[in-house]
């Protein structure tokens, strides 16, 4: 009997489980999607590196999973709450024909079952497919080719997924028992008369404290700007304590600044039923800003992730091309400089070991970078290329002034020609009073440029040199970012006059034949070797090649941007159930008042039109603020990402929009047409 109830009620009921059954499906489906990462090895081609790192993404988004388990529980406990009181009513007529309450939580107990498993097998099957889809996105990221199409499918991850969903229905399963136990008959037959209060009356307070709202805001805006994510100072911190509370704030005293700025125009708040609507939402959010503020935190984090994901994925691999001119850079560093003769004996113990550049290379093209000292203890800074320069680089003038105290780093002109010649780019001459600026940090690239353009001289040992051509942007090595921050070239004969604490040698290599292969074999016999120190007197400490770059570089942003869209995506729907839900909540309270505005004479196209800005009104006020707050945030971490690589915030903020808006749409079109259905039915 209970089953055939429950089976009726579901039936009658499927517009209001509309939402929170195509939220458990969307949870379960990406849940499932990200936790078969490790599976999708089965049909990639792979190399051993890259392998690894699909294990520790896949150790990653487990560990994730756990939070993500965490919000979809909260969410879906927020959802059953609404689908609770939508039917209080209903169970007051249960109760008053004579049910017990353990019989009515019988009832719901099979009606949350039974979406409960529809929704997983919903989930679960979709995952499955879609999954197939990731699969060929990995395939892209990773830059590998899939062996052949298989379907893929996780038992692991089925298993993981059926597991913690079944946690949550029954933590629901509970939840529902205890509330159905606590209430009370003339409280459930009377709930639709009940009204939300309002925290805050006063009109003019309300525009005080928004307007304080946006001081605080404000100056949270500056201090992680003035801080750019460089460290967790007190600026840092500050500002993460004034961004929360500011939101707060905003959200509490808004509506009634929203309602008192429309009283200023009569003929707008006179309109239609503008004052209803108005009315409306000012009840709304005052009583739910606390809600209201975490949504909007929320969406922040999920704008920020999907942008900042996608758009350090891009920038990784725009730099590639430029940090992998060479095959193979072997890396160390020289307290007496760079000594040919050290290459030579080197090179000799390698041949010992049947590995010989001479014969496996088709070019050895040795640069030794000169330091003058550590920071702040120094004879030659970087003082007089930033000096008066500071606002040509997102850098603040603050933080760049710190920078004037880093050493200069010096070449030799000829070392640094060959480079040149290797990598196709012309060869430059020098007179004796004459140097060349070279920088490849993408944040001091503006002041440097500037510097060029300004001809900058710089004094050593006494002797003034005039800087020639603009400035390059070589970079002159294997590397897995561009960290040249400035380096001066000179003549020979100068660098070997300057005073020269200690010296980063770099021996790239260019492979004749198969580049992939012989950097494999060199590197599998000298991995080990140089870090367990088994070359005594070796000038070279580590190693790096073009192959390992780059799997390096697609295998980090892969992880970022695969962990973003995971939380982004699980932030987005929840901000937008939740949103729904409370319209729909909200619209279930208000059944009387739309009635009787009905027996008013007011249309219903009219109320039609009401309930829809009232719903995209309540949707994009904690957006709009939400969007500021990425703005912001996606620009000051732009600053941290570009030492990584140059970042199209543009691009990356209107793909993480889109993204937003699609969801947001749907779930306010779903919206729409839950509270018009419920009207009708009364």
């Amino acid at each position: 009997m209970y089953s055939k109830i429950a089976l009726s009620n579901v039936k009658k009921s499927i517009r209001d489980y509309t939402i929170y059954f195509l939220t458990l499906t969307f949870g379960i489906c990406l849940f499932y999607m990200f936790n078969s990462v490790q599976a999708q090895q089965a049909v990639l081609k792979l190399n051993a590196s890259q392998k690894s790192m699909m294990h520790l993404m896949s150790v990653i988004i487990n560990g994730i999973s756990v939070f993500v388990a965490i919000i979809l529980g909260f969410l879906i406990v927020y959802a059953n709450q609404f689908l609770m009181k939508r039917r209080h009513k209903e169970m007051g007529i249960y109760l008053l024909l004579g049910m017990e309450k353990r019989q009515v939580s019988k009832i719901l107990l099979i009606e949350t079952l039974l979406i409960g498993v529809l929704a997983l097998i919903a989930g679960l099957v979709s995952g499955v497919f879609l999954s197939q889809g990731l699969a060929m996105l990995t395939a892209k990221m990773f830059a590998v080719q899939m062996k052949e199409f298989r379907f893929v499918f996780s038992q692991t991850a089925f298993i993981q997924t059926i597991l913690y969903f079944a946690i949550i229905f029954i933590i629901v399963m509970i939840f529902n028992g205890i509330t159905i136990s606590k209430y009370k008959l003339i409280n459930l037959l009377n709930s639709a008369k009940k009204n939300q209060k309002a925290r805050l009356k006063n009109p003019i307070l309300s525009v005080i404290l928004f307007l304080i709202s946006i001081g605080i805001l404000g100056v949270a805006y500056h201090l992680i700007q003035k801080n750019q994510m460089l460290a967790v100072d007190n600026d840092f911190k500050i500002s993460v304590i004034l961004g929360v509370a500011g939101t707060f704030l905003f959200f509490f005293s808004l509506s009634g600044f929203l309602l008192e700025l429309a009283k200023r125009s009569k003929k707008f708040y006179y309109n239609g039923l503008n004052m209803f609507v108005l009315r409306q939402i000012n009840s709304k959010i005052t009583t739910t800003f606390v809600s209201m503020s975490m949504l909007c935190l929320m969406l922040f984090l999920a704008i920020s992730a999907f942008a900042t994901g996608s758009g350090l994925e891009s920038s990784v691999k725009t730099d590639l091309e430029d940090m992998t001119k060479f095959d193979y850079t072997f890396y160390g560093v020289s307290e007496k400089g760079y000594q040919e003769e050290q290459q030579q004996k080197f090179m000799k113990r390698l041949d010992a070991l049947g590995l010989t550049i001479e014969k496996d290379a088709k070019e050895i093209l040795p640069i030794t970078i000169y330091h003058n000292g550590t920071f702040r203890k120094c004879r030659y800074k970087m003082e007089p290329l930033l000096k008066g320069r500071e606002k040509y680089s997102d850098y603040t003038k603050d933080y760049v002034k710190k920078l004037y105290e880093i050493p200069l780093t010096f070449a030799k002109l000829s070392e640094y020609n060959k480079i040149r010649k290797a990598i196709g780019e012309k060869e430059l001459t020098l007179k004796s009073d004459e140097y060349i600026l070279n920088c490849d940090y993408g944040n001091l690239i503006p002041i440097m440029e500037k510097a060029a353009s300004d001809k900058q001289k710089l004094t050593l040992d006494g002797k003034t040199y005039k800087m020639k051509y603009g400035l390059q942007k070589d970079t002159y090595m294997v590397t897995a970012a561009k960290t040249d921050m400035g380096t001066v070239i000179l003549n020979d004969e100068i660098i070997q006059s300057l005073k020269i604490d200690h010296s980063t040698l770099y021996l790239n290599l260019n492979w004749k034949g198969n580049a992939q292969k012989v950097s494999r074999k060199y590197t599998e016999y000298l991995k080990q070797m140089i870090i367990n120190s088994k070359m005594p007197n070796s000038p070279y400490s580590a190693i790096i090649s073009k192959e390992e770059v780059y799997e390096q570089s697609t295998g980090l942003s892969t992880i970022i941007t695969y962990i973003a869209i995971y939380i982004g995506l699980v932030f987005l729907i929840t901000c937008a159930a939740v949103l729904a839900l409370q319209q729909l909540s909200e619209n279930v309270d208000n059944i009387e008042k739309y009635k009787l505005l009905s027996k008013i004479g007011t249309s219903q196209k009219m109320i039609n039109h009401a309930i829809k800005a009232q719903i995209i009104l309540y949707f994009c006020l904690p957006l709009s603020l939400a969007l500021v707050h990425s703005y912001v945030g996606i620009k000051t971490a732009k600053i941290l990402i570009s030492t990584l690589g140059q970042i199209n915030i543009t691009q990356a903020a209107v793909q993480s929009l889109i993204l937003v808006i699609v969801i947001y749409i749907g779930y306010m079109i779903a919206t729409y047409l839950g509270s018009k259905s419920m009207l009708k039915e009364k």
